[in-house]
């Protein structure tokens, strides 16, 4: 995926920008996004607007390299905001109690940090695209037990009671 627009255009970029996060593109260079292809992805990114240009490519095998580790970039770059995400979560729920504002902001996050997590399943299910073949390769299954572990992690400060420290 290919797009240019003007510093005028920022709200637009933004907005664009996001989308691809959401669809699980990675930045190759600048202006120019990659994702593993499947059809749903790829009809999502062609419905983006008139502003990009999408295309379907085939990526020779002494090139494919140089996307993954691009969108292995990516990945770890979700994984560090993942993190971070959590931490505030967890402070968060520390300091939630039965006043409202605080409980509210607690909830908020919660379900945030679910959407992410479902997210990261998604872009490692793309990144499992990316292998020809149906076995799950250890950079893979890595992959997927660290958006596990990160549920997991959720799931015990869910259950924590508010105005305790973890």
């Amino acid at each position: 995926m290919v797009f240019d627009m003007t510093a005028e255009e920022f709200a637009k970029r933004v907005r664009l920008l996001r989308t691809l996060k959401k669809e699980g593109a990675a930045m190759h260079s600048q202006s120019v996004y990659c994702a593993p292809y499947t059809e749903t992805s790829f009809r999502n990114l062609q419905n983006l607007g008139d502003d990009a240009l999408v295309i379907k490519a085939e990526v020779p095998s002494s090139q494919l390299e140089e996307l993954v580790d691009a969108y292995d970039t990516y990945i770890t770059k979700l994984f560090s905001e993942t993190e971070g995400k959590i931490n505030e979560l967890e402070d968060a729920k520390v300091i939630s109690t039965e006043d409202m504002p605080h409980k509210r902001g607690y909830s908020k996050r919660l379900s945030k940090m679910y959407e992410r997590l479902d997210h990261l399943d998604h872009v490692a299910f793309l990144r499992d695209t990316v292998n020809e073949t149906d076995e799950v390769l250890p950079e893979d299954q890595e992959i997927r037990d660290a958006v596990d572990a990160f549920r997991q992690r959720v799931e015990h400060i869910d259950k924590q009671p508010p105005g305790k420290f973890l």
